[in-house]
């Protein structure tokens, strides 16, 4: 089934453009999925589980985050961010993207879906609003990274009042995207780092939606978010019953190859979440979704979901 396109206005005005891909006729309705994306992406890149989805009962929704996909007004503000706080802004987004699902699908389980940048949007929203959720599920997500994320904090604050926030900075740019890449030597593109799979690097690479460059206050405000969303406090406030699924690969230099990714699973069980589900998986790099073993990647997500919502 093809998606449906719409629009809504957020709090600010600002115009989200957003993705709903219906449940298939005839097949029992078990619940709602909201997908959050990554940076530098955006949301239609999720077709492929939003179909899988849709065949097995639940119906998702995906906004394409502002500056980015087609939220962004055109081309040239791909990236281009001069607001207070994008880490606030766009979980704001989130919340009115829900509020349009329960309006559409009163008293429907909604589940939330959130991959990189998105699994930490996500991991905020359930402490402000995971009463109305079902289940939560974390794919590509991390500790903070104490090492590049402090000198990155300290970088961006400092060229942001030399330069202002709403510009770029190749230092920066490379800085993240090349650790990450490195990893990976030797580089076939600049983001071997999201898969192993040649065919979907390169699909990524041609991608006219894609963003390899952003306004500073993006980058600073989403390495305050990843230090916050990683502090006790955050754990803390997250419902204690709210299940959650986190997946990732063992080669994931966001997730620290894995080491990252057990310290957020560890942490949740630490302050009393009662059902979390880690898998990594082996040899996988940062987009699970899109590896060599997707197929058995989204075999996996889908059962532990029909596992935790009954149609």
């Amino acid at each position: 089934m093809s998606a449906i396109t719409n629009t809504y206005q957020s709090f600010d005005d600002e115009t989200i453009f957003y993705y709903q891909w219906k449940v298939k006729e005839n097949v029992p309705f078990k619940g709602v999925v909201q997908i959050s994306h990554g940076i530098g992406e955006h949301a239609f890149r999720y077709k492929s589980i939003a179909k899988k989805l849709s065949k097995q009962g639940y119906e998702v929704y995906a906004n394409d985050h502002r500056i980015h996909g087609k939220s962004a007004k055109n081309n040239e503000y791909l990236g281009f961010y001069d607001g207070e706080d994008y880490f606030s802004d766009a979980i704001k987004d989130m919340r009115k993207l829900t509020e349009i699902i329960q309006k559409e699908h009163p008293n429907k389980k909604i589940i939330l879906l959130g991959h990189s940048m998105g699994s930490l949007l996500s991991r905020e929203y359930v402490t402000l609003y995971g009463d109305d959720l079902q289940a939560l599920i974390l794919s590509g997500t991390g500790a903070f990274i104490k090492g590049l994320g402090s000198f990155g904090l300290i970088s961006t604050e400092f060229f942001s009042k030399l330069n202002g926030k709403h510009r770029s900075n190749e230092i920066l740019k490379n800085l993240f995207f090349h650790q990450f890449n490195k990893k990976f030597k030797p580089n076939r593109t600049k983001v071997d780092w999201i898969s192993s799979d040649e065919k979907q690097v390169d699909k990524f690479e041609a991608d006219p939606l894609r963003i390899e460059d952003f306004s500073l206050g993006v980058f600073r405000d989403i390495l305050k978010g990843s230090k916050k969303i990683n502090s006790p406090e955050i754990f803390e406030k997250t419902p204690n019953n709210l299940p959650i699924y986190i997946f990732s690969g063992d080669k994931d230099p966001v997730g620290e190859m894995g080491k990252g990714v057990k310290k957020v699973a560890k942490y949740y069980k630490k302050k009393g979440v009662h059902d979390v589900t880690l898998k990594l998986y082996e040899g996988g790099r940062h987009e699970m979704l899109n590896e060599i073993n997707r197929n058995e990647v989204q075999k996996d997500l889908l059962n532990w979901l029909n596992e935790h919502i009954e149609a």
